[in-house]
């Protein structure tokens, strides 16, 4: 088995995630401006280790999720719902505000980038299943997501990790149908 490092953004995330596993191995982007340097690190623990990124659920950690999930082999993905992520003023959204479960939550549901991908899923599915095109979209995609653990997203964000962690229509309208009853 190979060992994680965990990749946050910033020294506040580190050391919160260290709170809860002090023994976590971290790499700490420093924020959404991620170096080149950075990626070429990354691309080297790469080849050793199992890079899990965990970041904040808003458009600066999505962009670095983005950037290294297209440049890493070996990646995880970790998320945590933004409703989980505020601070205590709820000016500020960051890992560094989660709690204790919350991470515990998020690390035990990460998931794994499938490299072939089977899943169905096409666009005509999801704007027949209301995920897109309807004014109920957005909230529909934020139960899916909640409960399949994938992170915020909007419709083309959902498309792309839902094919990218193997996710099947069938599996969708499971969900769907119980989080209708």
């Amino acid at each position: 088995m190979r060992p994680k490092i965990f990749v946050v953004e910033g020294k506040n995330d580190a050391s919160r995630l260290k709170q809860v596993y002090p023994d976590i191995q971290v790499f700490i982007t420093n924020g959404s401006a991620i170096d080149p340097d950075h990626i070429e690190v990354l691309k080297a623990l790469d080849e050793t280790h199992d890079i899990v990124l965990f970041l904040d659920p808003d458009h600066a950690g999505e962009r670095i999720r983005r950037i290294l999930g297209r440049s890493l082999t070996h990646v995880f993905h970790a998320f945590i719902d933004q409703e989980n992520a505020y601070s205590k003023n709820r000016k500020k959204i960051g890992i560094e505000h989660a709690s204790t479960k919350t991470i515990k939550n998020a690390l035990k549901d990460m998931r794994i980038i499938k490299q072939s991908s089977k899943s169905n899923v096409t666009h005509a599915f999801l704007y027949n299943m209301g995920l897109t095109g309807s004014k109920d979209s957005k909230k529909r995609r934020s139960r899916l997501a909640q409960t399949l653990k994938i992170g915020h997203t909007n419709g083309k964000t959902l498309y792309h990790r839902l094919r990218m962690f193997d996710i099947s229509q069938e599996k969708i309208i499971e969900v769907l149908s119980e989080s209708s009853s």
